[in-house]
């Protein structure tokens, strides 16, 4: 009888790690942008100001 792998046996649960894991990245990457966006207006407000 042939051995199946541990990914054949679990696809399901692969699958649904994989998909949380890209949503939580594209949320971590979109997180980071907007705190680059915050940061980098609030720099060209100082600079106006002075």
């Amino acid at each position: 009888m042939k051995t199946t792998s541990w990914i054949r046996k679990n696809w399901l649960l692969v699958a649904g790690v994989s998909f949380i894991g890209v949503h939580l990245g594209t949320y971590v990457i979109q997180w980071a942008a907007k705190q680059s966006v915050k940061s980098q207006s609030g720099d060209k407000q100082k600079s106006i100001k002075e």
